[in-house]
């Protein structure tokens, strides 16, 4: 993903059908609030959308979930494998460690706390959020945060 290019090769003005033909049928088609609707494929990736627009894709590190996000229903849905190396401008992604994602957070508006960031880069908001290494199985050090979920949000109002 390209922030404010492109998701999966398509703009994110492309409707769900060229992104379901792009990336094959969705584990799920859920419907959301404010009448959105999402495309979740696996267990660690949603596509959101308002209509025919893509309003967020949202992706998580998922080893296992713990206790204090009440998600244990979705270590029961099958992982899909092509859907693990969601990745931002070719370098934010997954499981890094707290300290590499803010040195590429360096001059981009925006501000953060102890659990997450939110910056915008290319018009586009990013919100990162990041849990201890050892709940991840990403290291022993529990001092340690590392990046566990990712949301770029497109259009948004």
């Amino acid at each position: 993903m390209q922030a404010g290019k492109g998701v999966f090769g398509l703009p994110p003005s492309a409707p769900p059908a060229a992104f379901i033909e792009r990336l094959g049928s969705p584990t799920a088609e859920l419907p959301l609030r404010q009448g959105r609707r999402g495309l979740l494929y696996g267990n660690s990736l949603l596509l959101e959308f308002e209509g025919e627009t893509l309003r967020e894709v949202r992706c998580w590190k998922l080893e296992q979930f713990t206790d204090d996000l009440f998600l244990g229903w979705l270590q029961q849905v099958e992982p899909r494998a092509d859907m693990q190396g969601f990745v931002v401008d070719d370098r934010l992604r997954l499981g890094m460690p707290r300290a590499q994602v803010s040195a590429l957070l360096v001059g981009l508006e925006g501000d953060g706390d102890e659990r997450s960031d939110v910056r915008i880069k290319n018009g586009q908001q990013l919100w990162l959020g990041y849990g201890a290494a050892p709940d991840y199985h990403l290291g022993d050090d529990p001092e340690q945060q590392v990046l566990v979920s990712i949301t770029v949000q497109f259009n948004a109002h």
